[in-house]
């Protein structure tokens, strides 16, 4: 059971914390009182260093949406390693990867690579910087676009200082952001046509750019409005903004991401995670007008883009053989178990007597202490309660204990090494869980 002081897990924590600050490299997935440590995974199980195993439905924050050890990427990866790891010359499978995406991705006419989602945000914004010759950079309150000090601004803003509904305010996450710099930051509701165009207009002549995630995780993956989109659509094009969506986690909604799911088209693109087979990348693709600025072949370089491990031949390879895997077919069977996980959670919640839902979109699941959908950061942080992150932490023990790996958040993303069984075995143990939970909150 977890914690166990004298468990494996537990002594590796502690070694760690004598050569890392907090015994960890990775703030977003720790948790107390020590982190499991991982041992080895299959299919869509891993295994800890103590032996005990856990239906995985992270996946490493999606990247690994084929679970693990998928043998055409493994594969892969194999053959790759004995032509090179890394080389300072392009290799063939760099082509075939953007052939891919730009196959798939309606507003992806030509791709560039990067080794994170958060280096290919910081790309984007630095080419519409340069095309636009402006400096304000516009973005949901509540969106997570990465580790980069511009767009973390109200990313986890709260009753204190998110400031009035008409004009949101853009604290900083991390202590010591330049105010020069989150001065650049303009934000907008999430949903909100009204007060979301009332900002970008009177922005309109210092914007850069508006990025937003069409499908937020943090917001339990609602999908954006089809009029809001539309409407950030036209402003953008009348005003000369790029519009830039970030998929890195929301492009595994469909075979053509999210924009095919939702059917409005950006001039750029951020991807990541589903697009490396579960090696380190990013990408920034757009239309060939937006990538226009790194084109060194059209005359002066505008904008310099590179990277010691940019478009590595490992991740490249693995990128195209788990695209290759993931068919129309493919998402069809994702979705469906998708929908089968969170049918069975609402009843398995409905039956414990929990004021709770799973929402969620295609196989992007997040369990919530409400019953009514939030349309927006706000009403999904006043909705949650002032106890959200303790009942949450409790519950993803309790899961632990059954199990089953979520994010310590309640995100649940399936793999395609998921069968029928496992999806069955999930629900089983989540029943256990969510009946424990039940006690300890009546305690």
């Amino acid at each position: 059971m977890f914690p166990d002081d004298r468990s494996r897990s537990a002594t590796l924590f502690e070694r760690a914390r004598a050569v890392m600050p907090g015994a960890n490299t990775r703030h977003m997935v720790t948790f107390a009182p020590y982190v499991i440590y991982a041992r080895e995974g299959r299919g869509c199980r891993v295994t800890d260093v103590d032996g005990n195993s856990y239906l995985d439905w992270v996946n490493n924050f999606s990247a690994n949406i084929h679970g693990y050890g998928f043998e055409p990427v493994v594969e892969a990866l194999k053959r790759q390693a004995e032509r090179m790891t890394c080389c300072i010359l392009p290799e063939e499978k760099e082509i075939e990867l953007a052939e891919i995406i730009v196959d798939r991705w309606r507003g992806v006419e030509q791709v560039r690579f990067a080794n994170s989602g958060t280096e290919a945000a910081m790309v984007a914004l630095k080419a519409a910087r340069a095309i636009t010759g402006r400096s304000k950079i516009a973005k949901t309150e509540g969106g997570y676009h990465g580790q980069y000090d511009l767009v973390e601004a109200s990313f986890l803003p709260n009753e204190r200082n998110w400031g009035p509904k008409e004009r949101p305010a853009a604290p900083p996450l991390s202590h010591g952001t330049p105010q020069s710099l989150l001065d650049q930051a303009v934000i907008i509701p999430f949903n909100n046509i009204e007060v979301s165009l009332a900002r970008l207009e009177e922005e309109k002549d210092a914007l850069a750019a508006v990025i937003i995630d069409p499908i937020p995780a943090r917001l339990g993956f609602v999908e954006a409005d089809q009029s809001w989109l539309k409407a950030l659509r036209e402003f953008c094009t009348r005003s000369g903004v790029p519009l830039i969506f970030d998929e890195v986690f929301c492009g595994r909604a469909s075979f053509h991401g999210a924009q095919g799911r939702l059917g409005v088209i950006p001039d750029a693109t951020v991807l990541g995670k589903i697009i490396g087979g579960g090696m380190p990348i990013g990408a920034v693709g757009g239309l060939r007008s937006f990538m226009a600025i790194f084109d060194n072949l059209a005359g002066p370089l505008k904008v310099s883009h590179s990277g010691t491990f940019t478009a590595n031949p490992m991740s490249m390879a693995a990128g195209v053989a788990a695209m290759r895997a993931l068919t129309p077919e493919t998402f069809a069977r994702l979705e469906a178990d998708g929908e089968r996980l969170r049918a069975g959670i609402t009843e398995v919640m409905a039956d414990c007597g929990l004021d709770m839902r799973i929402n969620g979109v295609a196989s992007m699941s997040s369990l919530q202490f409400f019953q009514a959908p939030a349309r927006d950061y706000r009403e999904f942080h006043q909705r949650s309660g002032p106890n959200y992150l303790e009942r949450m932490r409790g519950l993803h023990r309790l899961m632990l204990n059954a199990g089953i790996l979520m994010a310590t958040r309640g995100l649940m993303v399936g793999s395609t090494a998921m069968t029928a069984e496992d999806l069955d075995e999930t629900i089983n143990r989540a029943r256990a869980a969510f009946g424990r939970f039940v006690e300890c909150e009546a305690a």
